[in-house]
């Protein structure tokens, strides 16, 4: 035997958001946090890092085989951290450590441009269908248990049936199903306190919430409305308790099979089925058994191995090869780049998607207030979601009310460059907002914004600024060549000529009530290449060029870094943030009325 072979493990530092706040409040949210240090470290040396730092000094330090990048999660008391100088030559992963639908997307996507981070790893096992841009670059590292907490305690089986998890309009099966059981057998019913109430303390986690769950006879839970597989489909098994579920293809991916290891079931037949259960307690104990042993041989903390196997895979990653993964559950292998083969992923069960995909058909056909219908019930499972949420500003557009339009592109734009925090919004969101100024009548605040954030580059956008050139005036601008979309966006966009994408907001500046606009723009000729170099990526001195009053005069004195990064707008309380970035934190409360002073003045 070679004594000379390196049986360390590979060390992975961790960037992830500082989650000790949860503590105080929903403290399995940081359970959930320090099972997945405890998940790496199955295969890597981790080293955690969840405070402000310097990316490169981190790297010098630790020396990392591979950096893994949180980003995108919902804050329910968790804090971003900062991190800067990320320019250190280590492989660089992110994760998606949120739902499929959040609404901070595009803070993570904005996150992973300036980052430079081109794979991404996921919980959500349909995250793929609510990013499809990502493509063959994202995987899955599915939700698990830890074996040392959901197991078997032998605890005398006392309960019926327990219900526990949030019911509103997110989880429509247990919404449909819980009052039903509920009406019919004793249930130990835990309360519905929000992730950052200070009663969520006081909900069970942990080895307590284990032990409640193994001394159940049936536990119900359900993947919400986007068809989800969550920690409580092993949770409930892995305690061994019978597992009663909706049936979705990502929970039968997960191997659940109905009446073997768990009990599929909705509102039409779910007495039915618990009926017989109670009936057959032998049977309803084989099939508790077979779902404690399901998850226990294939989804505790030591069978994720996914974001190890993509380090090994890619060290040896040849030119001409490509990574995927087979299934949401499935492991990472190496294929030939030109293979038909891609990775596996799940799509078509989300009730969200497939009600935006009938309002696009519907306002494709001219039928607004259908579309808007639909749209509006989307937000019935996630009142934030940022997709439908755009759609209705489309809709407003189409209606001529630019106010509104106006409204709901700027609550977008705040969720994540305020909200979140990103360096910059989605392209898309961007584009739109603008396009809401121009339809607003703000033709020339729209003209000097429009170069804000000069590292986005979208097709839309680059459109934008084509509607901000002086109308009726052919652009004399060199052509460049073919322009290429380079920034992700979580919207889809109509795939639509420069010509007709055109006559739409011509026609757009017409219900708007903007007819001088609209026939300037109807009488500019275009062509793809002579507007080329419109995109601004590689030419930052455009930013602010027609910039004016506060902001102006922080350019002129050099205070860039001090200047929000949020557009110089009474809406985004661009005033107030510049108060608290000139005051130190310290000094905050006696300043705090020349603050308010501020924010109430006029831009």
């Amino acid at each position: 035997m070679d004594s000379n072979v390196d049986h360390r493990k590979p060390r992975l530092v961790f960037f992830q958001w500082d989650h000790q706040p949860n503590a105080n409040a929903a403290g399995y949210l940081l359970l959930h946090m320090q099972q997945q240090v405890k998940c790496l470290a199955t295969h890597f040396d981790v080293v955690v890092i969840n405070r402000d730092c310097d990316y490169a000094e981190i790297c010098d330090r630790y020396e990392p085989d591979l950096a893994l990048f949180e980003s995108g999660y919902r804050s329910h008391g968790s804090r971003r951290i900062k991190i800067t100088n990320i320019n250190a030559r280590v492989p660089k992963l992110g994760l998606h450590n949120a739902d499929p639908w959040c609404d901070r997307r595009s803070g993570f996507l904005s996150d992973m441009e300036h980052w430079g981070i081109e794979t991404y790893f996921s919980i959500g096992t349909m995250t793929p269908e609510y990013m499809p841009e990502l493509g063959d670059n994202l995987f899955v590292w599915p939700n698990f248990i830890d074996p040392d907490v959901y197991r078997d305690y032998g605890q005398q089986k006392v309960i019926p049936v327990t219900l526990t998890g949030q019911v509103y309009g997110l989880y429509p099966w247990r919404q449909n199903v819980f009052p039903i059981i509920r009406d019919r057998y004793p249930c130990l019913v835990s309360p519905q306190h929000s992730y950052e109430s200070k009663l969520a303390s006081q909900l069970l986690s942990g080895e307590a919430y284990a032990r409640v769950l193994n001394a159940s006879f049936v536990v119900p839970t359900c993947g919400t409305a986007g068809g989800e597989v969550v920690r409580k489909h092993f949770e409930i098994p892995g305690a061994n308790a019978c597992l009663l579920t909706e049936r979705t293809e990502a929970v039968e991916a997960a191997g659940f099979s109905d009446m073997e290891n768990c009990v599929f079931a909705d509102q039409r037949n779910v007495v039915e089925r618990l009926e017989y259960l109670f009936g057959h307690p032998d049977e309803m104990q084989r099939i508790a058994t077979s779902g404690h042993r399901l998850v226990h041989s294939r989804h505790t903390l030591k069978h994720r191995p996914q974001i190890y196997q993509w380090f090994m895979l890619n060290r040896g990653l040849r030119f001409g090869e490509k990574i995927i993964q087979l299934g949401p559950f499935g492991d990472l292998i190496k294929v030939e780049r030109n293979s038909q083969q891609g990775s596996t992923h799940i799509v078509g069960e989300a009730s969200d998607r497939a009600l935006l995909k009938q309002g696009d058909l519907l306002l494709e056909q001219g039928s607004v207030e259908e579309a808007k219908q639909c749209y509006l019930r989307c937000l019935d499972y996630v009142s934030y979601l940022p997709e439908a949420k755009f759609r209705l500003a489309i809709c407003a557009l189409h209606e001529g009310d630019a106010d509104r339009a106006y409204d709901l592109m700027v609550n977008l734009v705040k969720i994540t460059m305020i909200d979140y925090g990103a360096s910059d919004p989605d392209p898309v969101e961007w584009a739109y907002f603008l396009l809401a100024l121009v339809c607003k009548g703000d033709f020339e605040q729209a003209r000097k914004l429009r170069d804000f954030y000069p590292s986005l580059s979208h097709d839309e956008l680059r459109r934008v600024r084509l509607v901000l050139e002086q109308p009726g005036r052919k652009s004399n601008r060199a052509a460049s060549g073919e322009y290429r979309s380079d920034r992700k966006s979580i919207h889809r966009i109509p795939t639509r000529s420069d010509h007709e994408w055109l006559s739409w907001v011509a026609d757009i500046l017409e219900r708007c009530q903007k007819p001088d606009l609209a026939n300037a723009l109807r009488d500019v000729p275009l062509a793809v290449n002579e507007t080329a170099s419109l995109h601004t990526k590689h030419h930052p001195s455009l930013r602010l060029r027609f910039y004016s009053g506060i902001d102006g005069l922080m350019i002129k004195l050099r205070l860039n870094s001090l200047r929000p990064n949020v557009p110089p707008l009474p809406e985004f309380q661009y005033l107030r943030h510049l108060a608290r970035g000139l005051v130190p934190p310290s000094q905050r409360g006696p300043l705090r009325r020349i603050r308010m002073a501020l924010t109430k003045s006029s831009l």
